[in-house]
């Protein structure tokens, strides 16, 4: 949703010694918003073909579907009706769906009314259900209203160089995916790849604000935006809503306590744990957010605070009528003007804030709130032999080798636990625990998982393998290569000397 010409100063107030300052916050906000803009839009023409999917016991069409097909029939809507049970396949998108009947007959159609629940087909854009509307009159002026050209934008980006799906050997994270109200974004389990479909996207930013490596965007207000907007904001007392809420207060002549600075964007939903802690520690203040959805990642940031400070610091409100009685209520936050870093996972730039807080404390467990998960790893070092499949298997690089002391080593606070090394691991000697972020230093800091002795090449001397690896490797061969000293032999030498030593005679 997009509003333009956003009349600001409607829910400020005119007599406050704040009202000048606080529009110019709004003014500016707006100008950042404004140059994000996506012009660029692509268009689809919407016919007036509907399918009205019903469901019987008795192969009768039921007379509730009688009655809405010939009040569709008085419109300029022509309606086929279908038993659900004879669709074997529904496919597409708005505007140029396809039902594929049990006798492979072909219905071509742009919306669909369903008389039947289906959570799976309610995902589709332009596919409704009819007790979502209070009247029939109501759905048809929807299906009516959608005719004719549709303009859509491609609002979320996607770079899979971070992603935890992307054609990994095995499924460990579609968070997008799964929070996706449509099909937006869907997963293609087979390849292993996200699938995007824009026209479905309705812009809601959720899939932006559990992605736990920032690998997608909202083009709308890419994080270097959003950034800028922050930075307005110091020394002020934030009240963050979307474009929604800001509208039920204009609606309704509420006008906000001058103690608060509003903050307006296109949605919340696209915000991270990072976003929240940024707008605290840049504002020096708690925060009211006024939003209608129920928020895990305002949750997650409230475990950590209250940890530290006793306290919500981001105070959530879904009634307009409490915003004000709130304000009184919300107290200094610690400032700390750290600029994050959105060439690398957010949860590296999260893990410099936190620590912030904490200093030298120990503050407890802030525990996970899912689909936001934080944890550790442990692992039996004993039987560990520093393949480093491990190693290869993270792309946030939370684990580690170093090669001065060959030490496994592990960043808990930058994992995202998506276990995909635990599943890499040959041994299988690594656990994982996903119960939240421990509130103390060491916590933020590499931890040494297993260490190893360098193992020399018996002809060159030179280090190339660690002493447990090829140990293992010579406890699996020494049986099959007990008549044959010489390929022993190559076992326990670098790549140079193996060829040498099998061709010398």
């Amino acid at each position: 949703m997009q509003i333009n010409n956003l009349a600001r100063s409607d829910i400020l107030d005119k007599n406050s010694t704040n009202y000048i300052k606080n529009l110019n916050i709004l003014d500016e906000a707006q100008s950042i918003i404004d140059s994000f803009y996506l012009d660029k839009t692509n268009k689809i023409d919407i016919n007036n073909k509907m399918l009205v999917i019903y469901t019987s016991l008795n192969s009768e069409i039921p007379d509730s579907v009688n009655i809405f097909i010939n009040l569709l029939k008085t419109t300029n809507l022509v309606p086929t009706a279908v038993d659900i049970d004879n669709i074997s396949l529904f496919s597409g998108y708005f505007g140029n769906f396809q039902a594929t009947l049990s006798d492979d007959t072909l219905i071509n159609f742009s919306q669909a009314v369903l008389f039947v629940s289906d959570e799976n087909l309610v995902k589709f854009k332009g596919v409704y259900l009819v007790s979502d509307f209070d009247t029939p009159e109501s759905l048809i002026n929807k299906l009516t209203e959608n005719i004719g050209t549709h303009s859509y934008k491609e609002i979320i980006s996607y770079d899979e160089s971070y992603c935890q799906y992307h054609q990994r050997r095995e499924k460990h994270c579609s968070k997008c995916a799964d929070i996706c109200p449509t099909f937006g974004i869907s997963s293609d389990d087979n390849d292993m790849k996200l699938v995007f479909s824009h026209i479905d996207c309705i812009q809601c930013g959720a899939c932006v604000g559990v992605c736990p490596t920032n690998c997608l965007e909202y083009e709308e207000l890419p994080k270097e935006g959003l950034d800028e907007i922050i930075e307005l904001y110091k020394d002020s007392k934030i009240l963050l809503m979307d474009y929604n809420c800001y509208k039920i207060l204009k609606d309704n002549n509420f006008i906000v306590d001058s103690l608060l600075t509003p903050m307006v964007l296109p949605n919340i939903q696209m915000l991270n744990e990072n976003d929240y802690l940024t707008m605290l520690q840049t504002s020096g203040s708690d925060m009211i957010v006024f939003s209608l959805d129920d928020n895990s990642v305002i949750k997650f940031v409230n475990n950590i605070t209250n940890k530290i400070y006793n306290r919500d610091s981001i105070i959530t409100i879904n009634n307009f009528k409490d915003i004000n009685t709130k304000a009184i209520e919300i107290k200094e936050f610690p400032k700390y003007l750290y600029k994050n870093r959105y060439e690398k996972p957010y949860r590296e730039s999260f893990a410099q804030r936190v620590q912030y807080l904490i200093k030298e404390s120990d503050y407890g467990v802030a525990d996970s709130v899912k689909p936001i998960f934080y944890g550790d790893i442990s692992i039996d070092s004993n039987k560990c032999t520093l393949c480093l499949s491990c190693v290869g298997a993270c792309n946030v690089n939370a684990i580690f080798a170093r090669n001065d002391d060959f030490s496994l080593r592990f960043n808990p606070s930058i994992c995202t636990t998506c276990g995909y090394c635990i599943d890499s691991c040959p041994e299988n000697v690594m656990t994982l625990t996903r119960d939240g972020m421990l509130l103390n230093m060491n916590y933020f800091k590499s931890k040494e998982l297993a260490k190893d002795e360098p193992f020399r090449c018996v002809e060159c001397n030179k280090i190339f393998a660690t002493k447990k690896s090829i140990d293992k490797i010579l406890l699996m061969m020494s049986g099959i290569f007990a008549n044959d000293s010489k390929k022993l032999k190559t076992l326990q030498c670098c790549p140079d000397c193996k060829v040498k030593v099998m061709f010398s005679s």
